[in-house]
């Protein structure tokens, strides 16, 4: 590193409209289906883990629905903080792999979630 440039190693969504596309129904228990007025959160893959958490935690929904998904998003949150571990101490191929597990954990939870109501 330099005196005045920072290298750093990060990760983030390159496109977060995908999520949605990709997610439904883990973006809709995040987010809702109704945007908010005012300023948007990022709605990233690392994001959404870390959303999803707090819509199980402070949320009004079903508490059997709470206990089918809580196991795996628990699985999600320390894949996250493993992952964001892995970009502190620099090394972006446990990184990437770290990511690709994520997402894989966030498909088996979108295959739990309960199925959207048109």
């Amino acid at each position: 590193m330099g005196k005045h440039l920072q290298v750093i190693v990060s990760a983030y969504t390159y496109r977060p409209e995908d999520i949605e596309k990709v997610w439904p129904k883990l973006h809709h228990l995040a987010w809702g289906e109704v945007p908010a007025a005012g300023p948007q959160p990022k709605k990233g893959v690392l994001e959404l883990v870390d959303a999803l958490g707090d819509a199980l935690l402070f949320g009004n929904h079903p508490k059997d629905m709470k206990a089918t998904l809580e196991p795996k998003l628990a699985v999600a949150k320390s894949r996250k903080r493993s992952l964001e571990n892995a970009l502190a101490d620099w090394k972006p191929g446990e990184a990437n792999a770290l990511s690709d597990q994520l997402e894989d954990v966030l498909a088996e939870l979108e295959a739990l979630a309960p199925p959207l109501i048109d």
